[in-house]
């Protein structure tokens, strides 16, 4: 019983950061994801240690544990625009693999910087 009151916490507090985010997305201007926001501000209150850590850890860790099967209804999503994905494979590909190179380049020079 406290084991499933542990886990509602956690949950609950995930959940919280996650709605606080979607509501500063809703009030943005431009369009950004309320669920980075969420996990943005989770972070800040972790760090801040206005949250603490074992507040979340269980539930998180549970989530985890599951995300291959949370990302199921994403990928039969994705089935519905097969023919717009096949189209577009090669400049998918070349777009991501061009993100890849770029963040490992402004990451290496930014750790150069950091360590002179």
């Amino acid at each position: 019983m406290l084991a499933a009151l542990l886990y509602l916490r956690d949950f609950m507090v995930i959940v919280a950061c996650l709605l606080v985010g979607k509501a500063v997305s809703a009030i943005l201007p431009f369009t950004f994801p309320g669920s980075i926001i969420g996990m943005l501000l989770l972070f800040v209150l972790l760090s801040l240690q206005l949250i603490k850590l074992q507040w979340v850890e269980r539930g998180a860790g549970l989530l985890l544990r599951h995300m291959g099967v949370l990302f199921v209804p994403v990928a039969v999503g994705l089935a519905a625009w097969l023919d717009t994905l096949s189209q577009y494979f090669g400049l998918i590909m070349c777009s991501a693999l061009l993100g890849v190179v770029l963040i490992l380049m402004t990451v290496g020079r930014l750790y150069q910087r950091m360590n002179r």
